[in-house]
């Protein structure tokens, strides 16, 4: 931790407090910090210019659409907000040239904003329930702030463990009827209570997390019923009750809709009561909890302003008298009732945040002042509820700070309080209580402050609360981050070396920019963007007629939808792009769907013209395009959002979590492996009869006679993967007949992946030129070896990342490569490639250097290949599985127990695998890593329910179908279409 002085390097002294001044006052409440029990995360570097959909507009004010953008310019808080900041920016007091003078600065230097409006805050407690897919997660925070802590919203968790519950229970699969008895509801929800309960426990125990909150108000209501606490005691049935008829009728919805957001009363409320259960009985094992936060009050328009009066949480409060409620917001315009529940509840707590700057100056005055009329001050928080953009943090602090200036200084002028006691009331609001009700323990990380404020000693703190603030004792296993990746729309390109991967590339920060157009002006302007671009190709490459839209489905199947260009220019100038079915994730390679598979629903393919490239030996005047798979908000197509089943996505969004929340940056690159076959035809010609080999003498990095054959096919694929600007380090012959390995170079993962089925469309394309079948199939021939996708990692990052990352991501991945190995390894046939002895993997979950009889083979420092991979399959999604598996580690700072192995495991023998902490073995059949795969909650959560729920559907259907084929059968049909 830095020094106080370079921390605070203004902050005002007050050596005597009993003889400090007027001005001492005045001083210290400019300069002392804050700690913001309440806030949330700021938007994204591509996001945070502002769009129709997070309009910067909402800085000082709760209203939305036209009631905010027609008329929030004529009220006071816009006004004086808007003067503030063009004393902050020294432009023009317009709200125009305030965007213009903001958006010159983001684009300059984002963080250097974020870190000049976190001036002055000391700690923040932020509620990340916000949407997680624009915001950057709360660890990320702590580049600019000492401490950043997180604040739990129960409701998000909730609902996401409902969503898993019923996947797992098996209610999706009952149709849209949902139409299953109540008695199977009641198994559902004692289940439920159980896990959730014991979830928000092991969220407690996580030092990471401060608090948990509640916004019920905005749901249902604060007249929160109390009478689930007695449903789930011993000898207690829920037969019959109202909580279990609420509840079977709303996830019956929620499953049917497939909508998991939790609006139903006595579901709502008995959330609440279980959380305050949870946290009471923590004060009689822990003997301490964790604060239990409310919105209430000042909100959206969606919200029922006479139910978010704090009056009617005084049940619950009384109910519940070891739970500590903080009542946000002021509860403007209900903050004399929380001041009221705040003075009479020793457990009760009024936070004065939101109103700041959402209000007028003298609203902003007389909501302080009617939290001091009779709560004491030792029971008020302050807090930002700073959002979305980093102003909102500045703004609310100046404003507070004046505020709570002029409120001391006129008590302290009417003869009420005199100095040192202002002094005390003003720290107490602005640090102290919330320091010791969320048991920070700042005043031992610092002492300097207790000094500066004339607090000589821990002791002579006038605020502690519920005795001391012992920091846990262990760390939880349960991972309460939020991943919050950006919204990229382009792949910058990187000139990459054709060498192996190293750790020494720092220049791997992504570029992203945002798909959707935040108004019909930017939306010009990113058409236009794109429009240059193409032209630009088309000039370069006049030949092109055609282009073909690229999308990799969960079969590894790679379809294309084909334009014209006239149509394309077309489609990416209004932004109207090409509809696709979502059954997609659940379609095999002959188009039968999967277990599961729906008629109904279609998401957009948005083109990535970053991978607009020339189609390559064949004779065709067409290029290809990759595209994300996006959902469309409104009908125009103008606003798009990530489709939560986008393969190129779900690799994307853990490549920017690993860079937002550890600032670690991934290369990749694949070992293609392919055998050249020569096929033969049925009669019609209208299948293959077989495929047989293309020669027999064959070996090894060898040139034979018969391989001398092959060498003008190799070459001119090389040389048309150069003009494609993939040049392969090298080249050369495997072992199998006709075999051949194509080494890539390394790129960010997802230009990596892009690449690799780009160089196999050459690959294919050529060797049909030639006659050739060229095939990715695992084993062609039992007695040689079969053919791999081998695919190569590497950590990079600034400073000491590899000392202080390469060991937790490794022991994440070894963790769960059971599971990855579902992606990787696809097919029943992937299975046959590996075992001891060969050279492929090996049988164990391990790793060593430079040892090839092991599934993770250390190339040099951060650099791994992963050999249990071939090319079946979908690698954006094995990629993104053991990216997230790498992730899961870091967050959980996991211990590496595996030790390097030297030698083959199988032969080694159990003890000594013993010793190198080698206790798994990988899992030897489809099968097998399929349900490792289903029982990965790290990976489900990580990839999202859906996107595994689909690719498992799609594997077991494949899986089933296949072994309805005879070997033969299934081997051609196979090599047919990999």
């Amino acid at each position: 931790m830095a020094p106080m002085p370079e921390l605070y390097p203004t902050l005002h002294q007050v050596r005597e407090l009993e003889s400090a001044g007027i001005q001492d006052l005045q001083e210290i409440i400019q300069t002392f910090p804050i700690i913001d029990n309440h806030a949330h995360n700021m938007l994204t570097e591509d996001n945070a210019f502002g769009s129709t959909e997070y309009p910067f507009e909402c800085i000082t004010s709760e209203a939305q659409g036209h009631a905010l953008t027609d008329h929030v310019h004529t009220s006071l808080a816009h006004i004086r907000g808007i003067k503030h900041l063009a004393e902050f920016y020294q432009c023009p007091e317009t709200l125009q040239d305030v965007k213009a003078a903001r958006y010159e600065w983001i684009r300059r230097d984002y963080p250097g904003l974020i870190k000049r409006c976190f001036e002055g805050t000391h700690a923040i407690m932020m509620d990340d329930g916000l949407i997680p897919e624009v915001i950057y997660p709360f660890k990320w925070h702590r580049q600019f702030v000492p401490t950043v802590s997180r604040i739990v919203r129960i409701e998000a968790v909730a609902s996401e463990l409902l969503e898993h519950l019923a996947h797992a229970a098996g209610f999706m699969r009952v149709g849209l009827d949902a139409d299953w008895d109540i008695s199977q509801t009641e198994s559902f929800l004692v289940r439920f209570n159980t896990v959730f309960r014991n979830q928000i426990r092991t969220m407690a125990n996580d030092p990471d997390v401060r608090g948990f909150k509640s916004v019920i108000c905005y749901r249902t209501g604060l007249d929160i019923g109390i009478e689930s606490r007695k449903n789930f005691r011993p000898h207690q049935s829920l037969t019959d009750s109202v909580l279990l008829r609420s509840f079977h009728h709303f996830l019956q919805k929620a499953v049917r809709d497939s909508k998991y957001r939790i609006e139903q009363k006595e579901v709502n409320d008995f959330l609440v009561v279980a959380v305050c259960d949870v946290l009471e009985k923590l004060v009689d094992t822990d003997g301490e909890n964790l604060p239990f936060q409310f919105h209430t009050g000042l909100g959206d328009n969606d919200i029922n302003l006479i139910k978010a009066n704090p009056a009617y949480m005084q049940p619950l409060i009384e109910a519940f008298p070891q739970v500590d409620f903080v009542i946000l917001h002021s509860s403007y315009p209900y903050t004399r009732e929380a001041g009221y529940l705040a003075a009479n509840f020793s457990n009760a707590w009024l936070d004065i945040g939101e109103v700041f700057p959402m209000l007028s100056r003298d609203g902003e005055e007389s909501v302080l002042r009617q939290a001091l009329e009779l709560t004491p001050a030792s029971k008020i928080l302050w807090s930002t509820d700073g959002h979305f953009y980093p102003e909102t943090y500045w703004l609310a602090n100046k404003h507070f700070r004046e505020a709570l200036e002029k409120v001391l200084t006129a008590y302290v002028a009417a003869g009420d309080i005199s100095v040192p006691q202002a002094i005390d009331i003003a720290v107490d609001i602005m640090f102290w209580n919330s320091n010791s009700l969320y048991k920070l323990d700042e005043e031992r990380k610092f002492p300097e402050l207790l000094r500066a404020c004339g607090r000589e000693t821990v002791d002579s703190m006038r605020t502690l609360v519920n005795g001391g603030s012992k920091a846990p004792s262990f760390r939880s296993n349960a991972s309460t981050t939020v991943a919050t990746p950006g919204i990229p729309s382009a792949r910058p390109g990187f000139s990459s070396s054709p060498a192996t991967l190293t750790a020494t590339n720092q220049n791997l920060a992504i570029r992203s920019t945002s798909i959707s157009a935040p108004s019909g002006q930017n939306a010009t302007a990113m058409f236009a963007q794109n429009l240059t671009h193409f032209d630009a190709f088309l000039q370069t490459n006049p030949g092109v007629k055609y282009i073909w839209n690229q999308y990799l489905d969960y079969t590894g199947t790679l379809r294309n939808r084909m334009v014209t260009t006239q149509q394309f220019r077309k489609l990416i100038a209004t932004g109207k792009y090409m509809g696709c079915t979502t059954a997609i994730s659940r379609l095999l390679q002959d188009d039968n769907g999967a277990s599961g598979v729906s008629a109904t629903g279609q998401f957009i393919l948005a083109p990535d013209l970053s991978t607009l490239s020339l189609n390559k030996g064949i004779p065709s005047p067409s290029a290809t395009v990759q595209t994300w798979w996006m959902l469309e908000s409104d009908h125009d197509n103008l606003n798009l959002s990530h489709w939560d089943r986008c393969p190129r996505w779900l690799l994307q969004a853990q490549c920017d979590a690993l860079k937002s929340e550890f600032n670690i940056s991934i290369l990749m690159g694949f070992e293609l492996e392919i055998v050249f076959m020569r096929p033969t035809y049925n009669e019609e010609r209208s299948d293959f009869a077989d495929f047989a080999p293309v020669h027999m003498v064959h070996s090894w990095t060898n040139m034979t006679f018969m391989q001398l054959d092959m060498l003008p096919v190799i070459e001119e694929i090389v040389e048309m993967l150069a003009e494609l600007d993939i040049h392969v380090p090298q080249f050369h012959s495997e072992a199998a007949p006709g075999q051949w390995e194509f080494p890539l170079p390394a790129f960010e993962p997802v230009k990596a992946v892009d690449t690799m089925y780009k160089a196999r469309d050459v690959i294919r394309n050529v060797a049909k030129k030639h006659g050739l079948k060229a095939t990715c199939y695992p084993r062609p021939f039992a007695f040689t070896c079969g053919s791999a996708n081998h695919a190569h990692f590497s950590i990079n990052g600034p400073g000491n990342t590899l000392d202080r990352h390469e060991g937790p991501f490794l022991a994440g991945v070894l963790e769960h490569l059971p599971a990855i190995l579902a992606f990787a390894m696809p097919i029943e046939e992937s299975y046959r490639r590996i075992g001891a002895g060969i050279w492929a993997g090996g049988e164990y979950v391990c790793w060593g250097s430079q040892n090839k009889e092991v599934p993770l083979r250390k190339c040099g420092p951060g650099h791994y290949e992963l050999k249990t991979i071939d090319g079946i399959g979908n690698s954006y999604l094995s990629m993104a599985a053991l990216l997230a598996s790498g992730l899961h580690g870091l967050r959980q700072d996991m211990k590496l127990e595996h030790r390097d192995c030297a030698g083959d495991p199988t032969e080694i023998g159990e003890e000594e695998r013993a010793k190198l902490g080698i206790t798994v073995k990988l899992p030897d059949s489809l099968e097998k890593s399929l349900r490792a795969l289903d029982r990965d909650k790290t990976l489900r959560r990580g990839l999202g329910y859906a996107a595994v729920d689909d690719y498992l559907a799609t594997a077991e259907s494949l899986m089933q179908k296949l072994r309805g084929f005879g070997e033969e059968k299934r081997r051609l049909w196979l090599m047919a279409r990999y």
